[in-house]
């Protein structure tokens, strides 16, 4: 009783009921949705957006936000494809390149914040938009597809049936949880969010702490739209639009403040599977996708109202 007593206290359960709640509804209504391919599909999407959700909780910690993961996702997926495909390059060659624009966008991101003081959110919706832009420019609109086996084995069936990137979000999930919970970095992370000033006077070095997590970001970002250009073999302009408000609806739903301070990564795993499971769901039972659109997000609202109301309730404010 103590055991599960001490389980029913933790804020995750608020978000894995609901959860379970619409699994049950989806099973019940579809009996294909327990199938082991629909949950390969479900889990492979899962892990992908994760990437993305893992970088969102670092951002968040330290109080920042963080536009642009659609368009770095987007990005770094047509380079891979154009290094291959336009330059002959090869498939590790691509890879690197590929993450080397999450690499360069997040050290971007962080100097603009930094140096120039420019708040996060209108830095990255500046670099959301040009990143997009050089997008469109080097593909000159075009969709690129037929890679070779190599690269789209990246995004393929692994050990035991399971995709690549469930191992790949696994991995990273727990140097994530690791680095948030048991090192001075993590510490300082969510001392920055908490209170910057606090911190600076503590002794961190808040630019510092920033650019770290900017960069995370941009490379988890970057991996997610490699792993996903490599999974359907193909790279377009409009891959990963609006993927950014998904993963950061799903992050603040899974417990994650949007504020600072306050991270639960269990919360935002489970926060990106309620998420994509609510996609699925609603495609499965044949819901028009034009209201797939409102639900999402009317998601989000709820998201950003409960986020707000959980921080005035532990400041003791009204």
């Amino acid at each position: 009783m103590k055991i599960i007593k001490k389980i029913l206290r933790r804020s995750e359960i608020g978000v894995l009921i609901p959860l379970l709640i619409l699994w049950v509804i989806t099973y019940m209504a579809n009996k294909a949705f327990f199938s082991s391919t629909n949950m390969i599909s479900l889990f492979r999407t899962v892990s992908i957006s994760l990437l993305g959700a893992i970088g969102a909780t670092f951002i968040f910690a330290c109080g920042m936000m963080d536009l642009s993961a659609g368009s770095v996702y987007a990005l770094s997926g047509m380079v891979a494809a154009i290094s291959m495909k336009d330059l002959g390059l090869s498939v590790g060659v691509a890879v690197l390149l590929s993450l080397l624009v999450g690499v360069v966008i997040g050290l971007i991101n962080a100097l603009i914040v930094n140096k120039f003081e420019i708040p996060a959110f209108i830095a990255t919706l500046g670099t959301q938009y040009i990143a997009r832009g050089i997008v469109n420019v080097i593909s000159e609109g075009k969709t690129y597809t037929g890679f070779s086996e190599s690269f789209n084995a990246i995004g393929g069936i692994g050990f035991l049936g399971i995709p690549w990137s469930v191992y790949i979000a696994i991995i990273i999930s727990i140097i994530a949880g690791f680095i948030l919970k048991n090192t001075v970095y993590g510490r300082s992370l969510l001392a920055v969010g908490g209170n910057a000033e606090t911190a600076r006077v503590c002794g961190i070095n808040i630019k510092r702490v920033r650019n770290i997590a900017f960069l995370i970001s941009g490379i988890l970002c970057a991996m997610a739209g490699l792993l996903s250009t490599a999974r359907l073999s193909t790279a377009q302009v409009s891959a990963g639009t609006g993927w950014e408000m998904s993963i950061i609806a799903a992050t603040i739903i899974g417990g994650v403040s949007m504020y600072g301070g306050y991270v639960t990564l269990i919360g935002a795993i489970i926060g990106v599977t309620l998420m994509e499971t609510l996609t699925i769901s609603m495609t499965m039972l044949k819901v028009n996708p034009y209201w797939q659109k409102i639900v999402i997000g009317i998601i989000i609202l709820v998201a950003v109202g409960i986020d707000t109301y959980r921080r005035k309730k532990m400041s003791g404010g009204n």
